[in-house]
Protein backbone atom coordinates (compact mmCIF):
# COMPACT_ATOMS: atom_id res chain seq x y z
CA UNK A 1 0.00 0.00 0.00
CA UNK A 2 1.07 3.64 -0.49
CA UNK A 3 1.20 4.20 3.26
CA UNK A 4 3.74 1.41 3.58
CA UNK A 5 6.16 3.23 1.30
CA UNK A 6 6.22 6.42 3.35
CA UNK A 7 9.74 7.15 4.51
CA UNK A 8 10.23 7.35 8.27
CA UNK A 9 11.11 10.77 9.64
CA UNK A 10 13.22 11.56 12.70
CA UNK A 11 11.14 11.06 15.81
CA UNK A 12 12.00 14.50 17.18
CA UNK A 13 10.27 16.18 14.23
CA UNK A 14 6.99 14.27 14.40
CA UNK A 15 5.06 16.45 16.91
CA UNK A 16 5.92 19.62 15.00
CA UNK A 17 5.14 18.01 11.67
CA UNK A 18 1.80 16.84 13.01
CA UNK A 19 0.82 20.31 14.16
CA UNK A 20 1.96 22.00 10.97
CA UNK A 21 0.01 19.52 8.89
CA UNK A 22 -3.04 20.05 11.08
CA UNK A 23 -2.71 23.81 10.68
CA UNK A 24 -3.61 23.62 7.01
CA UNK A 25 -7.02 22.35 8.04
CA UNK A 26 -7.43 24.21 11.31
CA UNK A 27 -6.60 27.66 9.95
CA UNK A 28 -8.04 27.40 6.43
CA UNK A 29 -11.61 27.10 5.23
CA UNK A 30 -13.80 25.40 7.76
CA UNK A 31 -16.00 23.38 5.44
CA UNK A 32 -13.76 21.14 3.35
CA UNK A 33 -10.55 19.18 3.89
CA UNK A 34 -7.61 21.07 2.36
CA UNK A 35 -5.76 19.93 -0.71
CA UNK A 36 -2.75 17.72 -0.07
CA UNK A 37 0.74 18.56 -1.24
CA UNK A 38 1.90 22.19 -1.59
CA UNK A 39 -1.40 23.63 -0.33
CA UNK A 40 -0.99 21.78 2.98
CA UNK A 41 2.34 23.51 3.55
CA UNK A 42 1.11 27.08 3.05
CA UNK A 43 0.81 28.34 6.60
CA UNK A 44 0.76 32.02 7.51
CA UNK A 45 4.05 33.00 9.21
CA UNK A 46 2.23 34.24 12.30
CA UNK A 47 0.27 31.01 12.58
CA UNK A 48 3.42 28.95 12.00
CA UNK A 49 5.15 30.71 14.91
CA UNK A 50 2.22 29.97 17.19
CA UNK A 51 2.17 26.32 16.24
CA UNK A 52 5.93 25.88 16.49
CA UNK A 53 5.94 27.29 20.00
CA UNK A 54 3.06 25.04 21.01
CA UNK A 55 4.67 21.94 19.50
CA UNK A 56 8.00 22.65 21.16
CA UNK A 57 6.31 22.76 24.55
CA UNK A 58 4.58 19.39 24.10
CA UNK A 59 5.61 16.74 26.64
CA UNK A 60 4.48 13.18 27.35
CA UNK A 61 3.47 14.23 30.89
CA UNK A 62 1.18 17.24 31.38
CA UNK A 63 3.24 20.36 32.10
CA UNK A 64 2.36 22.40 35.16
CA UNK A 65 2.13 25.55 33.07
CA UNK A 66 2.03 26.53 29.44
CA UNK A 67 -0.30 27.84 26.77
CA UNK A 68 -2.30 26.71 23.80
CA UNK A 69 -3.57 28.64 20.76
CA UNK A 70 -7.32 29.19 20.69
CA UNK A 71 -8.79 29.72 17.23
CA UNK A 72 -11.79 32.03 16.95
CA UNK A 73 -13.93 31.76 13.83
CA UNK A 74 -16.86 34.07 13.14
CA UNK A 75 -18.58 31.43 11.07
CA UNK A 76 -22.13 32.76 11.19
CA UNK A 77 -21.57 33.93 7.59
CA UNK A 78 -18.70 31.83 6.21
CA UNK A 79 -19.00 33.31 2.72
CA UNK A 80 -18.19 36.82 3.98
CA UNK A 81 -14.69 38.22 3.42
CA UNK A 82 -12.15 37.23 6.05
CA UNK A 83 -10.79 40.80 6.35
CA UNK A 84 -12.58 44.03 7.09
CA UNK A 85 -12.33 46.71 4.38
CA UNK A 86 -10.09 49.65 5.28
CA UNK A 87 -11.91 52.14 7.44
CA UNK A 88 -14.79 49.77 8.17
CA UNK A 89 -16.36 50.08 11.61
CA UNK A 90 -15.39 47.52 14.21
CA UNK A 91 -18.04 44.85 14.78
CA UNK A 92 -19.85 44.69 18.09
CA UNK A 93 -18.42 42.39 20.70
CA UNK A 94 -20.01 38.96 21.08
CA UNK A 95 -19.95 36.41 23.87
CA UNK A 96 -17.62 33.49 23.17
CA UNK A 97 -17.39 30.30 25.20
CA UNK A 98 -15.76 26.89 24.88
CA UNK A 99 -15.04 23.76 26.84
CA UNK A 100 -11.28 23.59 27.35
CA UNK A 101 -10.15 20.05 28.26
CA UNK A 102 -7.02 19.17 30.22
CA UNK A 103 -5.07 15.97 30.73
CA UNK A 104 -5.12 14.39 34.20
CA UNK A 105 -2.99 16.40 36.61
CA UNK A 106 -2.51 19.44 34.32
CA UNK A 107 -4.93 21.91 35.96
CA UNK A 108 -6.43 22.03 39.44
CA UNK A 109 -7.84 25.54 39.64
CA UNK A 110 -9.54 27.50 36.86
CA UNK A 111 -8.18 30.69 38.39
CA UNK A 112 -4.85 29.63 36.90
CA UNK A 113 -6.24 30.28 33.41
CA UNK A 114 -5.47 33.51 31.52
CA UNK A 115 -6.26 34.76 28.01
CA UNK A 116 -4.55 37.01 25.48
CA UNK A 117 -5.83 38.24 22.14
CA UNK A 118 -3.97 38.00 18.85
CA UNK A 119 -1.83 41.04 19.71
CA UNK A 120 -0.84 39.65 23.10
CA UNK A 121 -3.12 41.98 25.04
CA UNK A 122 -4.72 40.47 28.16
CA UNK A 123 -8.43 39.68 27.90
CA UNK A 124 -10.81 39.38 30.88
CA UNK A 125 -11.77 35.75 31.28
CA UNK A 126 -14.42 33.96 33.31
CA UNK A 127 -14.26 30.24 33.96
CA UNK A 128 -15.69 27.37 35.96
CA UNK A 129 -14.95 23.64 36.15
CA UNK A 130 -17.19 21.36 34.12
CA UNK A 131 -15.87 18.00 35.32
CA UNK A 132 -12.89 16.51 37.14
CA UNK A 133 -10.85 13.35 36.69
CA UNK A 134 -12.15 11.27 39.62
CA UNK A 135 -8.83 9.54 40.32
CA UNK A 136 -6.89 12.70 41.18
CA UNK A 137 -9.49 15.46 41.29
CA UNK A 138 -7.76 17.53 38.59
CA UNK A 139 -9.91 19.38 36.09
CA UNK A 140 -10.99 17.36 33.07
CA UNK A 141 -12.66 20.27 31.30
CA UNK A 142 -13.25 23.93 32.11
CA UNK A 143 -15.80 26.31 30.65
CA UNK A 144 -14.10 29.54 29.56
CA UNK A 145 -16.01 32.62 28.44
CA UNK A 146 -14.99 36.06 27.20
CA UNK A 147 -15.99 38.71 24.66
CA UNK A 148 -14.50 39.24 21.23
CA UNK A 149 -15.19 41.40 18.18
CA UNK A 150 -14.90 39.68 14.80
CA UNK A 151 -16.60 40.46 11.51
CA UNK A 152 -18.46 37.62 9.79
CA UNK A 153 -15.96 35.25 8.23
CA UNK A 154 -13.05 36.69 10.21
CA UNK A 155 -10.66 34.58 12.28
CA UNK A 156 -8.26 35.31 15.12
CA UNK A 157 -5.78 33.36 17.19
CA UNK A 158 -5.95 33.98 20.92
CA UNK A 159 -3.72 32.34 23.53
CA UNK A 160 -5.08 30.45 26.53
CA UNK A 161 -2.44 30.32 29.26
CA UNK A 162 -2.63 27.97 32.22
CA UNK A 163 -0.65 27.16 35.32
CA UNK A 164 1.33 29.22 37.80
CA UNK A 165 0.91 32.97 37.21
CA UNK A 166 4.02 35.04 36.45
CA UNK A 167 6.03 36.20 39.45
CA UNK A 168 5.31 39.79 40.52
CA UNK A 169 7.77 42.28 39.10
CA UNK A 170 10.40 43.78 41.40
CA UNK A 171 12.01 47.17 41.06
CA UNK A 172 15.09 47.44 38.86
CA UNK A 173 17.48 50.18 37.74
CA UNK A 174 16.28 52.32 34.82
CA UNK A 175 16.85 50.67 31.47
CA UNK A 176 16.90 47.12 32.85
CA UNK A 177 14.20 44.50 32.98
CA UNK A 178 12.71 44.23 36.48
CA UNK A 179 13.18 40.86 38.12
CA UNK A 180 10.22 38.68 37.28
CA UNK A 181 8.91 41.00 34.54
CA UNK A 182 8.49 39.79 30.95
CA UNK A 183 11.92 39.63 29.35
CA UNK A 184 12.80 41.03 25.95
CA UNK A 185 11.97 37.61 24.56
CA UNK A 186 8.56 36.02 25.05
CA UNK A 187 8.79 32.88 27.21
CA UNK A 188 8.36 29.50 25.59
CA UNK A 189 4.75 28.41 25.52
CA UNK A 190 3.44 32.00 25.39
CA UNK A 191 3.70 32.78 21.66
CA UNK A 192 0.99 35.43 21.69
CA UNK A 193 2.65 37.61 24.29
CA UNK A 194 4.46 40.69 23.01
CA UNK A 195 7.55 42.30 24.46
CA UNK A 196 6.60 44.24 27.55
CA UNK A 197 2.99 43.03 27.46
CA UNK A 198 1.22 43.37 30.81
CA UNK A 199 0.57 40.26 32.83
CA UNK A 200 -2.78 38.72 31.88
CA UNK A 201 -5.23 38.71 34.77
CA UNK A 202 -6.26 35.40 36.27
CA UNK A 203 -9.62 34.01 35.25
CA UNK A 204 -12.52 34.90 37.50
CA UNK A 205 -14.18 31.85 38.98
CA UNK A 206 -17.87 32.19 38.07
CA UNK A 207 -19.94 29.22 39.25
CA UNK A 208 -23.05 30.72 37.63
CA UNK A 209 -21.37 31.07 34.24
CA UNK A 210 -23.59 29.92 31.37
CA UNK A 211 -22.14 28.83 28.01
CA UNK A 212 -22.95 30.15 24.56
CA UNK A 213 -22.05 27.09 22.46
CA UNK A 214 -24.01 28.20 19.40
CA UNK A 215 -23.02 31.85 19.30
CA UNK A 216 -21.73 33.68 16.22
CA UNK A 217 -18.08 32.96 17.08
CA UNK A 218 -16.79 29.41 17.54
CA UNK A 219 -13.65 28.85 19.62
CA UNK A 220 -11.66 25.64 19.05
CA UNK A 221 -8.31 24.26 20.16
CA UNK A 222 -5.76 22.39 18.01
CA UNK A 223 -6.46 18.67 17.51
CA UNK A 224 -3.09 17.93 19.12
CA UNK A 225 -4.37 19.51 22.34
CA UNK A 226 -7.60 17.51 22.28
CA UNK A 227 -5.58 14.34 21.68
CA UNK A 228 -3.17 15.04 24.54
CA UNK A 229 -6.03 15.82 26.94
CA UNK A 230 -7.71 12.43 26.32
CA UNK A 231 -10.91 14.19 27.30
CA UNK A 232 -12.91 11.82 25.09
CA UNK A 233 -10.41 8.98 24.97
CA UNK A 234 -7.06 8.60 23.19
CA UNK A 235 -6.86 10.20 19.76
CA UNK A 236 -4.46 10.93 16.92
CA UNK A 237 -4.96 14.11 14.86
CA UNK A 238 -6.29 13.19 11.44
CA UNK A 239 -3.56 15.08 9.61
CA UNK A 240 -0.93 13.09 11.54
CA UNK A 241 -2.33 9.76 10.38
CA UNK A 242 0.21 8.64 7.80
CA UNK A 243 -0.55 4.96 8.28
CA UNK A 244 -4.19 4.91 7.17
CA UNK A 245 -4.76 7.82 4.78
CA UNK A 246 -7.53 5.85 3.11
CA UNK A 247 -9.55 5.97 6.29
CA UNK A 248 -9.23 9.73 6.58
CA UNK A 249 -10.31 10.41 3.01
CA UNK A 250 -12.94 7.67 2.97
CA UNK A 251 -14.71 8.73 6.15
CA UNK A 252 -15.00 12.32 4.92
CA UNK A 253 -16.10 11.28 1.46
CA UNK A 254 -18.73 8.98 2.95
CA UNK A 255 -20.27 11.74 5.03
CA UNK A 256 -20.18 14.24 2.19
CA UNK A 257 -21.71 11.91 -0.41
CA UNK A 258 -24.20 10.02 1.75
CA UNK A 259 -27.51 9.56 -0.08
CA UNK A 260 -29.90 10.42 1.40
CA UNK A 261 -27.98 12.88 3.53
CA UNK A 262 -27.09 11.93 7.09
CA UNK A 263 -29.29 14.57 8.67
CA UNK A 264 -32.32 13.56 6.62
CA UNK A 265 -32.75 10.39 8.69
CA UNK A 266 -35.30 10.77 11.47
CA UNK A 267 -36.23 8.76 14.53
CA UNK A 268 -36.56 5.03 13.92
CA UNK A 269 -37.31 2.28 16.42
CA UNK A 270 -36.31 -0.55 14.10
CA UNK A 271 -33.51 -1.19 11.66
CA UNK A 272 -30.69 1.24 10.84
CA UNK A 273 -31.29 4.66 12.33
CA UNK A 274 -29.58 8.00 12.49
CA UNK A 275 -28.01 7.63 15.92
CA UNK A 276 -27.04 3.94 15.66
CA UNK A 277 -23.61 3.48 17.32
CA UNK A 278 -23.98 6.92 18.96
CA UNK A 279 -24.04 9.49 16.17
CA UNK A 280 -23.14 12.46 18.41
CA UNK A 281 -20.13 10.57 19.77
CA UNK A 282 -18.94 9.60 16.30
CA UNK A 283 -19.26 13.17 15.03
CA UNK A 284 -17.47 14.57 18.07
CA UNK A 285 -14.65 12.07 17.52
CA UNK A 286 -14.40 13.47 13.99
CA UNK A 287 -14.24 17.03 15.31
CA UNK A 288 -11.62 16.25 17.96
CA UNK A 289 -9.33 14.70 15.37
CA UNK A 290 -9.58 17.76 13.10
CA UNK A 291 -10.26 20.67 15.43
CA UNK A 292 -12.10 22.97 13.00
CA UNK A 293 -15.21 25.05 13.53
CA UNK A 294 -17.33 23.38 10.83
CA UNK A 295 -16.90 19.90 12.30
CA UNK A 296 -17.59 21.31 15.75
CA UNK A 297 -20.87 22.81 14.53
CA UNK A 298 -21.88 19.53 12.86
CA UNK A 299 -21.26 17.45 15.99
CA UNK A 300 -22.99 20.01 18.15
CA UNK A 301 -26.07 20.00 15.91
CA UNK A 302 -26.33 16.21 16.13
CA UNK A 303 -26.14 16.23 19.92
CA UNK A 304 -28.88 18.86 20.15
CA UNK A 305 -31.03 16.98 17.64
CA UNK A 306 -30.76 13.78 19.65
CA UNK A 307 -31.93 15.43 22.87
CA UNK A 308 -34.78 17.21 21.16
CA UNK A 309 -36.11 14.22 19.23
CA UNK A 310 -35.03 10.98 20.91
CA UNK A 311 -35.29 11.48 24.66
CA UNK A 312 -38.39 11.48 26.86
CA UNK A 313 -37.96 12.99 30.34
CA UNK A 314 -39.95 12.36 33.47
CA UNK A 315 -42.02 15.36 34.72
CA UNK A 316 -39.28 16.26 37.23
CA UNK A 317 -36.61 15.67 34.53
CA UNK A 318 -34.63 13.39 36.82
CA UNK A 319 -35.11 10.37 34.53
CA UNK A 320 -34.92 10.08 30.76
CA UNK A 321 -35.41 7.19 28.38
CA UNK A 322 -35.44 6.87 24.63
CA UNK A 323 -38.74 7.58 22.92
CA UNK A 324 -38.76 4.01 21.60
CA UNK A 325 -39.40 2.77 25.15
CA UNK A 326 -43.05 2.15 26.01
CA UNK A 327 -45.00 5.00 27.57
CA UNK A 328 -45.79 2.94 30.66
CA UNK A 329 -42.14 2.20 31.48
CA UNK A 330 -41.02 2.44 35.09
CA UNK A 331 -37.64 1.54 36.66
CA UNK A 332 -39.23 -1.71 37.83
CA UNK A 333 -39.46 -2.87 34.21
CA UNK A 334 -36.23 -3.74 32.33
CA UNK A 335 -35.33 -1.31 29.59
CA UNK A 336 -35.66 -2.91 26.18
CA UNK A 337 -32.54 -3.98 24.32
CA UNK A 338 -33.32 -1.49 21.56
CA UNK A 339 -33.48 1.35 24.06
CA UNK A 340 -30.22 0.38 25.76
CA UNK A 341 -28.33 0.86 22.49
CA UNK A 342 -30.10 4.16 21.82
CA UNK A 343 -29.00 5.65 25.15
CA UNK A 344 -26.03 7.70 24.07
CA UNK A 345 -24.09 8.49 27.23
CA UNK A 346 -20.76 8.97 25.47
CA UNK A 347 -22.16 11.49 23.00
CA UNK A 348 -23.89 13.51 25.70
CA UNK A 349 -20.72 13.51 27.81
CA UNK A 350 -18.69 14.70 24.80
CA UNK A 351 -21.16 17.52 24.19
CA UNK A 352 -21.01 18.71 27.79
CA UNK A 353 -17.23 18.53 28.19
CA UNK A 354 -16.65 20.44 24.94
CA UNK A 355 -19.43 23.03 25.23
CA UNK A 356 -20.61 23.20 28.83
CA UNK A 357 -24.23 23.04 27.67
CA UNK A 358 -26.34 22.25 30.77
CA UNK A 359 -28.84 20.42 28.56
CA UNK A 360 -26.13 17.88 27.69
CA UNK A 361 -25.36 17.34 31.37
CA UNK A 362 -29.05 17.02 32.16
CA UNK A 363 -29.40 14.31 29.51
CA UNK A 364 -26.35 12.37 30.73
CA UNK A 365 -27.51 12.50 34.34
CA UNK A 366 -31.15 11.67 33.60
CA UNK A 367 -30.42 8.70 31.36
CA UNK A 368 -27.80 7.53 33.85
CA UNK A 369 -30.20 7.77 36.77
CA UNK A 370 -32.91 5.90 34.84
CA UNK A 371 -30.43 3.11 34.20
CA UNK A 372 -29.16 3.08 37.79
CA UNK A 373 -32.68 2.70 39.12
CA UNK A 374 -33.31 0.00 36.51
CA UNK A 375 -30.27 -2.14 37.34
CA UNK A 376 -32.15 -4.47 39.67
CA UNK A 377 -34.69 -5.25 36.95
CA UNK A 378 -32.02 -5.58 34.27
CA UNK A 379 -29.77 -7.95 36.20
CA UNK A 380 -32.05 -9.78 38.62
CA UNK A 381 -35.39 -9.96 36.92
CA UNK A 382 -37.67 -12.96 36.95
CA UNK A 383 -36.83 -13.99 33.40
CA UNK A 384 -33.14 -13.37 32.71
CA UNK A 385 -30.11 -11.14 33.18
CA UNK A 386 -30.76 -8.73 30.32
CA UNK A 387 -27.23 -7.34 30.39
CA UNK A 388 -25.72 -10.76 29.72
CA UNK A 389 -27.98 -11.64 26.82
CA UNK A 390 -25.47 -9.90 24.53
CA UNK A 391 -22.19 -8.10 25.11
CA UNK A 392 -23.75 -5.01 23.58
CA UNK A 393 -26.35 -4.73 26.33
CA UNK A 394 -23.68 -4.67 29.00
CA UNK A 395 -21.58 -2.26 26.93
CA UNK A 396 -24.23 0.41 26.54
CA UNK A 397 -25.20 0.12 30.19
CA UNK A 398 -21.59 0.58 31.30
CA UNK A 399 -21.08 3.52 28.93
CA UNK A 400 -24.20 5.20 30.29
CA UNK A 401 -23.19 4.75 33.93
CA UNK A 402 -19.59 5.81 33.22
CA UNK A 403 -20.82 9.04 31.63
CA UNK A 404 -23.07 9.63 34.63
CA UNK A 405 -20.24 9.02 37.09
CA UNK A 406 -17.85 11.22 35.09
CA UNK A 407 -20.14 14.18 35.77
CA UNK A 408 -21.30 13.22 39.25
CA UNK A 409 -18.63 11.09 40.98
CA UNK A 410 -20.67 10.06 44.02
CA UNK A 411 -19.84 6.85 45.95
CA UNK A 412 -23.21 5.27 45.21
CA UNK A 413 -22.66 5.73 41.47
CA UNK A 414 -19.19 4.26 41.73
CA UNK A 415 -20.67 1.27 43.54
CA UNK A 416 -23.21 0.74 40.74
CA UNK A 417 -20.50 1.06 38.10
CA UNK A 418 -18.20 -1.37 39.91
CA UNK A 419 -21.11 -3.76 40.15
CA UNK A 420 -21.32 -3.85 36.35
CA UNK A 421 -17.57 -4.41 36.16
CA UNK A 422 -17.83 -7.27 38.66
CA UNK A 423 -20.49 -8.92 36.53
CA UNK A 424 -18.41 -8.45 33.38
CA UNK A 425 -15.30 -9.98 34.93
CA UNK A 426 -17.27 -12.95 36.27
CA UNK A 427 -18.99 -13.40 32.92
CA UNK A 428 -15.70 -13.78 31.06
CA UNK A 429 -14.23 -16.07 33.74
CA UNK A 430 -17.12 -18.51 33.45
CA UNK A 431 -15.77 -19.59 30.06
CA UNK A 432 -12.31 -20.68 29.00
CA UNK A 433 -12.14 -18.90 25.64
CA UNK A 434 -11.71 -15.27 26.66
CA UNK A 435 -15.04 -14.41 25.04
CA UNK A 436 -18.10 -13.27 26.96
CA UNK A 437 -19.92 -16.48 26.15
CA UNK A 438 -23.70 -16.57 25.93
CA UNK A 439 -26.56 -18.19 24.06
CA UNK A 440 -26.18 -16.58 20.65
CA UNK A 441 -29.37 -18.17 19.42
CA UNK A 442 -31.26 -16.29 22.14
CA UNK A 443 -30.03 -12.92 20.90
CA UNK A 444 -31.18 -13.33 17.30
CA UNK A 445 -32.48 -16.74 16.06
CA UNK A 446 -32.50 -15.44 12.47
CA UNK A 447 -28.70 -15.11 12.63
CA UNK A 448 -28.00 -18.39 14.44
CA UNK A 449 -30.58 -21.17 14.78
CA UNK A 450 -28.43 -23.24 17.13
CA UNK A 451 -25.59 -21.81 19.21
CA UNK A 452 -25.93 -22.19 22.97
CA UNK A 453 -22.41 -20.93 23.74
CA UNK A 454 -20.68 -18.34 21.61
CA UNK A 455 -19.80 -14.69 21.27
CA UNK A 456 -20.00 -11.64 19.05
CA UNK A 457 -16.71 -9.97 18.09
CA UNK A 458 -18.25 -6.62 17.22
CA UNK A 459 -20.35 -6.51 20.38
CA UNK A 460 -17.27 -7.50 22.40
CA UNK A 461 -15.49 -4.47 20.93
CA UNK A 462 -18.22 -2.21 22.29
CA UNK A 463 -17.85 -3.78 25.72
CA UNK A 464 -14.07 -3.27 25.67
CA UNK A 465 -14.64 0.37 24.74
CA UNK A 466 -16.91 0.70 27.77
CA UNK A 467 -14.36 -1.02 30.01
CA UNK A 468 -11.67 1.42 28.93
CA UNK A 469 -13.94 4.37 29.81
CA UNK A 470 -14.57 2.73 33.18
CA UNK A 471 -10.86 2.18 33.77
CA UNK A 472 -10.01 5.82 32.97
CA UNK A 473 -12.41 6.85 35.74
CA UNK A 474 -11.57 4.22 38.36
CA UNK A 475 -8.16 2.73 37.57
CA UNK A 476 -9.58 -0.78 38.11
CA UNK A 477 -6.57 -3.10 37.50
CA UNK A 478 -8.79 -6.02 36.49
CA UNK A 479 -9.51 -4.39 33.13
CA UNK A 480 -6.02 -5.23 31.90
CA UNK A 481 -6.55 -9.00 32.13
CA UNK A 482 -10.10 -8.84 30.78
CA UNK A 483 -9.06 -6.87 27.69
CA UNK A 484 -5.97 -9.00 27.06
CA UNK A 485 -8.04 -12.19 27.20
CA UNK A 486 -10.66 -10.73 24.86
CA UNK A 487 -7.95 -9.70 22.39
CA UNK A 488 -6.43 -13.17 22.56
CA UNK A 489 -9.79 -14.75 21.78
CA UNK A 490 -10.35 -12.43 18.84
CA UNK A 491 -6.95 -13.23 17.33
CA UNK A 492 -6.83 -16.95 18.02
CA UNK A 493 -10.43 -18.10 17.62
CA UNK A 494 -12.67 -15.42 16.15
CA UNK A 495 -10.88 -14.66 12.87
CA UNK A 496 -12.03 -16.10 9.57
CA UNK A 497 -9.85 -18.76 7.96
CA UNK A 498 -8.29 -16.22 5.61
CA UNK A 499 -7.55 -13.97 8.62
CA UNK A 500 -8.97 -10.96 6.84
CA UNK A 501 -11.96 -10.36 9.07
CA UNK A 502 -13.81 -11.50 12.17
CA UNK A 503 -16.57 -14.06 12.21
CA UNK A 504 -19.83 -12.24 12.56
CA UNK A 505 -20.70 -14.73 15.30
CA UNK A 506 -18.37 -17.22 16.96
CA UNK A 507 -19.71 -20.56 18.15
CA UNK A 508 -22.78 -20.77 15.94
CA UNK A 509 -23.36 -24.45 15.19
CA UNK A 510 -25.56 -23.82 12.17
CA UNK A 511 -23.32 -21.23 10.48
CA UNK A 512 -19.58 -20.86 11.10
CA UNK A 513 -19.61 -17.39 9.51
CA UNK A 514 -16.23 -18.25 8.01
CA UNK A 515 -16.19 -15.56 5.37
CA UNK A 516 -14.89 -12.02 5.12
CA UNK A 517 -18.15 -10.46 4.03
CA UNK A 518 -18.34 -8.32 7.14
CA UNK A 519 -14.78 -6.95 6.97
CA UNK A 520 -16.16 -3.43 7.28
CA UNK A 521 -16.69 -4.28 10.98
CA UNK A 522 -12.91 -4.54 11.37
CA UNK A 523 -12.69 -0.82 12.08
CA UNK A 524 -15.10 -1.21 14.98
CA UNK A 525 -13.24 -4.23 16.40
CA UNK A 526 -9.52 -3.46 16.05
CA UNK A 527 -9.64 -0.90 18.89
CA UNK A 528 -9.65 -3.97 21.17
CA UNK A 529 -6.08 -4.64 20.03
CA UNK A 530 -5.19 -1.00 20.60
CA UNK A 531 -6.57 -1.20 24.12
CA UNK A 532 -4.64 -4.44 24.74
CA UNK A 533 -1.46 -2.70 23.60
CA UNK A 534 -2.16 0.31 25.84
CA UNK A 535 -2.55 -1.98 28.84
CA UNK A 536 0.19 -4.54 28.17
CA UNK A 537 2.71 -2.63 25.99
CA UNK A 538 3.00 -5.73 23.80
CA UNK A 539 3.58 -4.42 20.22
CA UNK A 540 2.24 -7.59 18.61
CA UNK A 541 -1.27 -6.29 19.26
CA UNK A 542 -0.55 -3.37 16.95
CA UNK A 543 0.76 -5.68 14.24
CA UNK A 544 -2.46 -7.72 14.43
CA UNK A 545 -4.64 -4.63 14.53
CA UNK A 546 -2.92 -2.92 11.62
CA UNK A 547 -3.27 -5.94 9.33
CA UNK A 548 -7.00 -6.15 9.99
CA UNK A 549 -7.41 -2.39 9.80
CA UNK A 550 -5.90 -2.39 6.31
CA UNK A 551 -8.67 -4.75 5.19
CA UNK A 552 -11.30 -2.76 7.06
CA UNK A 553 -10.29 0.50 5.39
CA UNK A 554 -10.44 -1.16 1.99
CA UNK A 555 -13.91 -2.57 2.72
CA UNK A 556 -15.37 0.52 4.41
CA UNK A 557 -19.11 0.96 4.01
CA UNK A 558 -20.13 4.47 4.93
CA UNK A 559 -23.27 5.01 2.87
CA UNK A 560 -25.66 5.18 5.84
CA UNK A 561 -25.40 6.78 9.29
CA UNK A 562 -25.21 3.35 10.93
CA UNK A 563 -22.15 2.25 8.96
CA UNK A 564 -20.55 5.70 9.11
CA UNK A 565 -20.89 5.86 12.90
CA UNK A 566 -19.66 2.28 13.15
CA UNK A 567 -16.42 3.16 11.37
CA UNK A 568 -15.90 6.55 13.02
CA UNK A 569 -16.77 5.94 16.67
CA UNK A 570 -13.80 3.74 17.58
CA UNK A 571 -11.10 3.82 14.93
CA UNK A 572 -9.77 7.19 16.05
CA UNK A 573 -9.26 5.66 19.48
CA UNK A 574 -7.30 2.80 17.92
CA UNK A 575 -5.01 5.32 16.26
CA UNK A 576 -4.62 7.09 19.58
CA UNK A 577 -3.70 3.87 21.36
CA UNK A 578 -1.15 2.89 18.72
CA UNK A 579 0.50 6.34 18.55
CA UNK A 580 0.44 7.66 22.09
CA UNK A 581 2.05 4.73 23.86
CA UNK A 582 4.65 3.61 21.33
CA UNK A 583 8.32 4.43 21.93
CA UNK A 584 9.96 6.92 19.51
CA UNK A 585 11.58 4.26 17.31
CA UNK A 586 8.48 2.10 17.24
CA UNK A 587 6.30 5.12 16.50
CA UNK A 588 8.32 5.94 13.40
CA UNK A 589 8.19 2.34 12.18
CA UNK A 590 4.45 2.09 12.73
CA UNK A 591 3.82 5.43 11.05
CA UNK A 592 5.72 4.18 8.01
CA UNK A 593 3.73 0.95 7.96
CA UNK A 594 6.74 -1.29 8.64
Amino acid sequence: MDAQRVQARPAARRPLAALLLAASLLWTSCGRPPARGPEARRVEPRVRAVLEAHAAAARPAPPVEGSVPLLLVADAAPSAPAKRPPGAALPAQADVSAGAPFAPGALRDVRLLRLRDGRGAPIPLRARPLAVWPLDGSIRSALVAFRAALAPGERAIYTLEYGAPPRPAKSAPPGEDPVGAPRSRAPAGSPGQRVGAPVAPAAVLDEALLPDPDGPIAAVLPPSWYAASEVCGPQLPAMDDRRFPGFESGIERGLDRMTPAYDSYGVSCSGPHRTYYDGPHALYQRFLRNGDAARYRRARAEAVWYRQHELRFSPDRRLAVHVCETEDWTPAKPLSWEVLRRTLGQGMLDDYLLTGDPAAKEAALATGEALRQNLAALTGGKKEDVLRVTERNMAWAMMTLSSYYALDPRPELLAALRGLADRTVAWQQQGASGAFEHDINRADPSECERGPRGGSPFMTALLVDALMDYRALTGDPRVREVVARAAGWLEERALTSDRRAFRYLWGCETDAYDDSGTADLNLLIVPVFGAAYALTRDPRWIAVGDALADVGVKEMRVKQPKQWNQAMRGFGRYLGYRAALAGPAMAVQLSAGR
